[in-house]
């Protein structure tokens, strides 16, 4: 073998060796990926360097220290539109979802890493909502991938304004839109929302009233008094009787019903006045 082709053929041993460890190695990180699952949540922490180059150079504030009830008012006051002729704004999360996912979302963002982001789906009616959620800046960030089924399909898009995809979030008081570095400069991303830990103005929404995804209450079975006496019949209530027991004999005598249809007809009689 001469020099040259030893050269080359080392090369191709050291490139392939570099390709098996990169291979060994995404492997190792993606069994590493714990999945928490609970009814129609599912929770995933993964490394910031997975999200892209606009949360790797984030620095992360993790864990993030927040309530049940902020993370509530979160989840009520994210909005999103529709973008069509006559689209409408609507929550992001039912209030029905907000009840099932709030308690182990808020558990899952008060023991996050500080190398780890939060990815969460949350599968609906109309389809999987998905997104990321971390801290960076003293600040809270929900980032969406689809909404209801519907990819944001622009998201990392080099060009200012421009749009590909179905829906947009909506910023209220306390939030504002995420921005991404591109090759124009920044971009405003428009499935990112960035918002104060503690929202200055709470949701309008509530979860007081029940929501028509959740189950109806039961309501308690009702019960017959043990000492309830039948009303006695009057003498008027027993000629009448008699009257339509009759008038119904006389039918099943003239062929006009069958002997079944007479059992059942005195039976209901009988029942309606015993």
């Amino acid at each position: 073998m001469t020099r040259k082709s030893k050269t080359g053929f080392r090369w191709c041993a050291g490139t392939l060796t570099v390709l098996l460890l990169g291979l060994l190695f995404a492997g190792c990180f993606t069994a590493q990926e714990k999945r928490l699952e609970k009814g129609h949540l599912n929770l995933v922490y993964r490394d910031n360097f997975s999200a892209g180059p606009d949360i790797r150079d984030l620095r992360l504030q993790h864990p993030i220290d927040i309530t049940r009830e902020e993370v509530q008012d979160h989840l009520l006051s994210l909005r999103y539109q529709e973008l069509s002729l006559l689209g409408k704004r609507r929550y992001v999360f039912s209030k029905g979802s907000v009840r099932e996912i709030n308690p182990l979302l808020t558990k899952a963002l008060n023991r996050m890493r500080p190398d780890k982001i939060l990815y969460y789906e949350v599968d609906t009616p109309r389809g999987t909502t998905a997104g990321s959620v971390f801290r960076a800046g003293g600040q809270i960030h929900w980032r969406f991938d689809s909404i209801k089924g519907a990819r944001f399909s622009g998201q990392y898009s080099a060009f200012p304004g421009w749009r590909d995809s179905n829906w947009r979030l909506v910023p209220k008081d306390g939030q504002r839109y995420g921005q991404s570095k591109g090759v124009f400069g920044k971009s405003i991303q428009e499935n990112w929302i960035i918002a104060s830990l503690h929202l200055p103005v709470k949701s309008e929404r509530n979860l007081r009233k029940r929501s028509s995804l959740d189950p109806s209450p039961k309501r308690p079975a009702t019960r017959t008094p043990r000492h309830s006496q039948p009303k006695p019949s009057s003498p008027s209530d027993s000629e009448e009787l008699e009257k339509r027991l009759q008038f119904l004999k006389d039918l099943r005598n003239k062929n006009l019903i069958d002997d079944q249809e007479y059992k059942r007809k005195r039976k209901e009689l009988l029942d309606q006045h015993i």
